[in-house]
């Protein structure tokens, strides 16, 4: 599975597997104050080779999901995060949307099956950045068996 922006972005669910186990993160919001900002995406340095080449991380403008816990807690593997400090996190109605640890892609084994997970994408100018391009082409290759680290019933426990 492959997971791009808004297949995250919706804060009514009606199965909790998708979004609990596949996904592995809630969506909360947003920011709106401006809805479209600069931000820094930071690389996590993971054995799944998902965005190795991109060194420690790079801007961009985007739209940036927050969401209600970190999926680390769910058993994913972070692969990139938001700098906080970059951008400013208000959503609807003034909330604070900041999560402190800020992942916004991810790699996590659901059984034997792979699931990849980026919030970014909201922007079509997103899908001509060189570096979000890198990102996304790698996280197809993992998720279609091609990646460094494997999935068993074993990892996803």
């Amino acid at each position: 599975y492959v997971g791009i922006h808004g297949s995250a972005g919706d804060p009514i669910y009606f199965w909790d597997w998708y979004v609990d186990s596949l996904i592995g993160a809630r969506f909360i919001g947003h920011p709106m104050e401006p809805q479209f900002q600069d931000a820094r995406v930071q690389l996590e340095k993971t054995d799944s080779g998902i965005g190795a080449k991109l060194g420690e991380g790079w801007t961009m403008n985007d739209e940036w999901y927050s969401f209600k816990t970190s999926p680390r807690g769910n058993g994913a593997t972070v692969v990139a995060t938001l700098d906080e400090s970059s951008y400013s996190a208000v959503g609807h109605g003034g909330q604070d949307i900041k999560m402190g640890d800020h992942p916004i892609a991810w790699s996590r084994c659901v059984g034997t099956g792979r699931s990849f997970y980026s919030a970014i994408g909201h922007r079509p100018e997103t899908y001509v950045d060189a570096n979000h391009l890198v990102l996304l082409k790698d996280g197809i290759l993992w998720a279609a068996g091609q990646g460094k680290t494997q999935c068993s019933a074993e990892s996803a426990k």
